[in-house]
């Protein structure tokens, strides 16, 4: 009787273990701290469906919070996708793991990145390599309102001198600024032809100053890329990519190049950004996070995600997959020229921002907040 009732027993146990592996199986979450409107839903839904799992994509809007994020461990993320200096100092906090190369199966390629992206790891610290994958990257520029008469020649002519200087602008050009203290201070030190990198407490006075009379009419971030298109700003400091996002909306409704009112200037001495892939220390899905890396190392699956974010693929064979359409669909024809035209192959323009203390941050954001109750 006893060894009847084991027999039944054990297959029952061992349906309840295998059922529940199955729902582990099924109900495995990869956590991942993004930009807002950073990927391709459909691509991340194509992963799920591949592997059996679930993505759950929380968002930051700072590289502060992705920092303060993954340093307090409230939650466990699987895979953050910072920015250069900020890759850096999670470095320096011994917050990342480094990357398992061997399992990306998709660089197969001697030289996989573009220039510009290998420029901006050459001047990160030693070793970034270790721990990040390119995801995106690109650089800032003054983004113009061509309807303004005279505006787009001053711009091309004067660069940085024409924002700060309203002398060598049209009258009346209303004017735009991130809301981001530390683009800002990049945006005065180039102005006076430094590195945003300097600091010293001579060096952020002058920025103070030059910020003040630079008469910025407006501080905001998705606000001012939406401001040039509605003509309701002239000029503004943004990314590139902001800059691209609008561009291939205007084409999306229809609109051909000719057609577009605003256009972008990317100045010599400029922020050259990367955002990247990192894996936290405490990560829980390593071998997942790698194959979730690895999807989007595969040039189709970039090239499609490229497509819908707007920003630039850091994989050569993607960019040549872009650049080199000759089809006769009016959108991808566009897509091809802005990335030529904005993107060149081999250019690389900018400087990553390095990692400041948080006492010089603390006193950019001081010397901003005086500059825009002034």
């Amino acid at each position: 009787m006893l060894k009847n009732k084991r027999l039944v027993v054990l297959p029952l146990v061992l349906m309840m273990v295998l059922t529940l592996v199955g729902c582990n199986n099924k109900n495995k979450k990869l956590l991942v701290l993004n930009w807002g409107e950073y990927i391709n839903d459909d691509l991340v839904a194509k992963f799920e469906e591949e592997n059996d799992v679930e993505v759950v994509i929380s968002i930051a809007d700072s590289n502060e919070l992705f920092y303060s994020k993954v340093k307090s461990g409230t939650t466990v993320y699987d895979l953050v996708l910072p920015s250069d200096y900020m890759i850096e100092k999670m470095m320096e906090k011994d917050l990342l793991q480094e990357i398992d190369y061997d399992k990306l199966t998709n660089l197969t390629d001697k030289n996989p990145f573009m220039p510009g992206v290998l420029n901006i790891q050459s001047q990160m610290k030693e070793g970034n390599e270790k721990y990040s994958i390119p995801y995106f990257w690109g650089t800032f520029g003054l983004i113009y309102n061509k309807q303004k008469a005279g505006l787009e020649e001053s711009i091309t002519k004067n660069g940085w001198d024409a924002y700060f200087n309203d002398e060598l602008l049209p009258n009346n050009t209303r004017k735009g600024m991130y809301n981001v203290s530390r683009y800002a201070y990049a945006a005065a030190m180039y102005y006076n032809h430094l590195s945003a990198n300097e600091y010293s407490d001579r060096l952020i006075k002058k920025a103070e100053d030059d910020l003040i009379n630079a008469n910025i009419n407006e501080w905001g971030t998705d606000s001012l890329k939406k401001g040039i298109v509605a003509n309701n700003l002239d000029l503004a400091f943004v990314y590139t990519g902001d800059f691209l996002d609008m561009l291939y909306v205007q084409l999306d409704d229809g609109k051909t190049l000719d057609e577009i009112t605003f256009d972008i200037y990317i100045p010599e001495e400029t922020i050259a950004f990367m955002d990247a892939f990192v894996i936290p220390k405490k990560a829980r899905n390593v071998d997942l996070a790698h194959k979730f890396i690895n999807f989007f190392l595969d040039p189709q699956n970039a090239y499609e995600n490229a497509s819908v974010v707007g920003y630039a693929t850091p994989l050569v064979n993607t960019y040549k997959m872009i650049t080199e359409y000759e089809g006769e669909e009016a959108w991808e024809t566009a897509w091809a020229y802005a990335n030529k035209k904005y993107y060149p192959m081999n250019e690389t323009k900018g400087i990553p921002l390095q990692n400041f203390s948080q006492d010089i941050l603390d006193k950019i954001n001081q010397m901003m907040n005086r500059v825009k109750i002034k």
